[in-house]
């Protein structure tokens, strides 16, 4: 099954496709899928980003796993907890935000599960530990950043890289472009976050 998990910042909710997939609202997030016209499975969270009306409109519209605030765990981690039999797991929204230590929280829980992706209006964000292909899509720049060295090659891309050796303190690779219709990345060792950026953000990616 496939799990969003939505955060709530820099979302057009229009934008991303919810059909058949299981939707968990994560505290403010929750109230703004609703009120937005997204149906929640579940809405999870200590909820102190919002007040108590918008809490009382979550309770009646959906199911509602009230956390304490004193806890050690994130909304999110305890959000995760819940997807247990997930193929696919999408955390809409965790990217932008004015509280910088939730996305950096974010990407640890993301480096912790495969199965994790970022997504809001501008970027995708995920985590690979082998080889694969790109297709030429609304997102204009791609970078790599080494969680772990790792030998890079670069096929189809405006800077193409020949079993380049990446250092995970190296950011030689960022903002790339792809020329071909189709790229090629070639990993030997190591695991690598792709970052995929775009301009406008106005089609279904999720």
């Amino acid at each position: 099954m496939e799990y969003v998990l939505i955060i709530g910042h820099d979302i057009d909710f229009e934008a991303f496709n919810f059909k058949n997939k299981y939707v968990i609202g994560i505290d403010e997030g929750a109230y703004l899928a609703l009120k937005a016209g997204v149906k929640l499975d579940v809405a999870i969270g200590d909820f102190d980003s919002i007040d108590q009306d918008k809490l009382e409109y979550l309770k009646k519209n959906t199911k509602v796993i009230e956390l304490s605030a004193r806890k050690n765990d994130t909304d999110t981690g305890a959000a995760l907890k819940l997807c247990k039999d997930a193929s696919r797991i999408v955390l809409l929204g965790g990217i932008q935000g004015k509280r910088i230590e939730h996305f950096i929280a974010n990407l640890l829980l993301m480096e912790k599960n495969p199965k994790i992706e970022m997504l809001d209006n501008n970027s995708h964000m995920y985590i690979m530990d082998s080889s694969f292909s790109l297709k030429k899509t609304e997102y204009k720049f791609i970078s790599f950043f080494a969680l772990e060295d790792t030998i890079l090659t670069l096929e189809g891309f405006a800077y193409p890289l020949n079993k380049y050796y990446l250092k995970n303190t190296d950011p030689l690779t960022i903002s790339n472009e792809l020329i071909a219709k189709q790229g090629v990345v070639s990993l030997k060792g190591g695991r690598v976050l792709v970052i995929q950026s775009k301009e406008e953000a106005n089609e279904k990616v999720c």
